[in-house]
């Protein structure tokens, strides 16, 4: 983020860029109502704050546009200071207009993320509520969106608090030995601060192990579609879709490289990835694509393999599922083309599967709408089961934080071994210190200021 001023006063389009019926500009500094009412002829400056107000704008050229200006002040705004949000009719036109309007009498064009990064500074927000705003403007489904309200709201803040004092109090009874060292006084008691250590440690890395929950939640999981060609991948791609996104043909091999796209559930987003069938390449086209199929695997967070009951073999599957198990940890089954399969035995199919250790295996018809709804409810099942009842367990759903808390509990672990070993109080006080420095980090009470330009600049402009 640029070099700027935090007394400037600093304006900024609100709402997303395009023609529409409404457009909100908004304002903040200690010029903004000073600024707003220079371009009015009945001045709204000597209102209360969260009024509103209905006037019409002027610049030099004229009338601007009738607009409902909305006035905030202080310390009870966003930002922690005098804002002013604008209203006017969602042309272009006049957002250039007004935005030229303000510039002209002093303000400056926002920052990404500046607003935040205000009420940040300003204290209306700690560090990890901030972030928690980018994540609540990005939400795409119920889950995502409770996590980033949560968050916003200061559960997780207040957990990072909690360890951060209960980790302070000892740190600084162990420092306070240092200044009696000649006395060899013992102010933190060994036993306790070992118990607290090995307690913050506990939850610190539950905290963080809850990351790889969080980061599915926000960002969705994704589930690659693999098996041999002409398993009817595509078909199901589209089906489970409902649109035709995917090329289906009955060639071998249609499908060179990945297609992805989003399939919403009940407050969860999955992310649907067809592939490459897994065969000899006769190219090297299909040579690439193959291989980016098991880089999808790897990387994804389940395999659904799809196997042609009529023309696969049990040897053909199990080769494939024990190449596949090899590449990730979860792998389904789906026994596709029933309905060409006529009366065929499933038995062999249940015994393969479970034979390697994978769950039951789905019997369905990827060209039967009534199928592929049976399996779609068996998706959402089998993955909002693990995700959808959260309660009020704390989840991290940010990568910074992961890795502060990771931090955190490797200073910790310092600090166990050290009092194993018979380290010094000074070299315990500082892994101490260091741990808390990692929390504090998080919700930015120390050592922010390398990380602030990062964090903000990824928020939009008027945010």
């Amino acid at each position: 983020m640029k070099s700027q001023s935090p007394k400037d006063t600093i304006v900024a389009r609100a709402t997303a860029a395009g023609v529409g019926a409404i457009a909100v500009i908004r304002v903040s500094g200690a010029g903004a109502w000073s600024m707003t009412d220079a371009l009015l002829k009945k001045p709204v400056g000597d209102q209360p704050s969260h009024t509103a107000h209905l006037r019409t704008m002027y610049d030099a050229d004229g009338v601007m546009d009738e607009a409902l200006i909305t006035l905030f002040q202080g310390k009870r705004s966003y930002t922690g200071e005098d804002t002013v949000e604008i209203s006017v009719h969602g042309s272009e036109y006049i957002v250039s207009r007004v935005l030229r309007a303000y510039m002209d009498r002093g303000a400056r064009l926002a920052d990404p993320g500046e607003f935040t990064q205000r009420a940040f500074l300003n204290g209306k927000l700690d560090l990890a509520q901030a972030e928690a705003v980018a994540d609540l403007i990005a939400s795409e489904h119920r889950m995502a969106h409770d996590l980033a309200l949560k968050q916003l709201k200061g559960g997780f803040s207040k957990d990072i608090a909690t360890l951060r004092d209960r980790l302070l109090h000892f740190t600084s009874l162990v420092e306070l030995e240092l200044d009696f060292a000649e006395e060899d006084v013992e102010f933190a008691e060994r036993s306790e601060l070992k118990l607290l250590v090995e307690r913050i440690q506990l939850e610190v890395l539950t905290l963080r192990d809850s990351f790889a929950l969080g980061n599915v939640i926000k960002k969705g999981l994704a589930l690659v579609l693999a098996g041999r060609p002409n398993a009817g991948k595509s078909t199901l791609f589209n089906a489970l879709l409902n649109e035709d996104r995917a090329i289906v043909s009955d060639i071998a091999g249609t499908t060179r490289d990945a297609i992805e796209a989003q399939l919403n559930f009940e407050g969860f987003m999955l992310r649907l990835i067809d592939t490459a069938g897994i065969r000899e390449a006769t190219d090297v086209i299909e040579q690439e694509g193959i291989a980016r199929t098991f880089s999808h695997v790897e990387k994804a967070g389940a395999t659904m393999y799809l196997l042609d009951m009529g023309s696969c073999s049990l040897t053909q599957a199990e080769q494939d599922l024990r190449m596949l198990k090899e590449k990730t940890s979860r792998v389904w089954v789906v026994c596709n083309k029933v309905d060409l399969a006529g009366n065929a035995d499933r038995q062999p199919w249940l015994d393969m599967v479970a034979g390697l250790g994978l769950e039951e295996p789905w019997f369905v018809s990827a060209r039967d709408k009534v199928s592929v709804q049976a399996l779609r409810l068996a998706l959402e099942a089998r993955f909002l089961g693990g995700l959808s009842d959260v309660g009020d367990q704390t989840v991290v759903t940010n990568v910074r934080h992961a890795e502060s808390l990771d931090h955190c509990a490797r200073e910790m672990q310092q600090v166990l071994d050290g009092m194993a070993s018979g380290l010094s109080g000074d070299l315990l006080a500082f892994h101490l210190r260091e741990g808390i420095r990692a929390l504090s980090g998080i919700t930015g009470e120390i050592g922010v200021e390398e990380i602030l330009g990062s964090i903000f600049s990824k928020f939009c402009i008027g945010k």
